[in-house]
């Protein structure tokens, strides 16, 4: 074998080894699971919104989003945010729970501040990762400066 082979097989063995440890290939499951498809005439949607006006004055996200079968609360937002570019901090395993949304932790407004759901203005008693929305269902995220009270909204 020549050296100028030997070079080249070398080279083509270093991109190939590159491409595999530094692009992120992903299954069309994870891609899609990252990707919210469009809201269609006929499909099935939520609405999410991302309300931190009790702390910094504004809304952070509010719109219309596909919902898959078997979604849970989670599912959904966690795609959303993602998508959008948001961060998306949790606590728990099973039971999660959302403790920060686009920088915004839970405890940064004091002892009692942190995030709340509620489905249609109501705060289930279920965690979001269990909560399973309808289509139609209106999800708001809300940053609270003190949670007693705020469940019943």
């Amino acid at each position: 074998m020549r050296t100028g082979d030997i070079i080249l097989i070398g080279g083509a063995a270093a991109v190939l080894t590159a491409a595999v440890l530094f692009v992120d290939i992903k299954t069309p499951e994870e891609y899609y699971a990252l990707h919210p498809t469009e809201v269609t005439e006929d499909g099935e949607y939520v609405t999410i919104k991302v309300d931190s006006s009790a702390v910094n004055g504004g809304i952070s996200l509010e719109g219309r989003y596909a919902l898959v079968s078997g979604d849970s609360v989670y599912d959904v937002a966690a795609r959303v945010l993602r998508y959008e570019g948001i961060d998306l901090d949790t606590k728990g395993g099973r039971a999660v729970y959302i403790s920060g949304i686009g920088g915004l932790e839970e405890f940064d407004y004091g002892a009692e501040s942190g995030w709340i759901y509620t489905v249609n203005g109501t705060a289930p008693d279920i965690n979001c990762g269990e909560y399973q929305p309808e289509c139609g269902d209106e999800i708001v995220f809300t940053y609270v400066d003190s949670f007693i009270g705020e469940a019943d909204r």
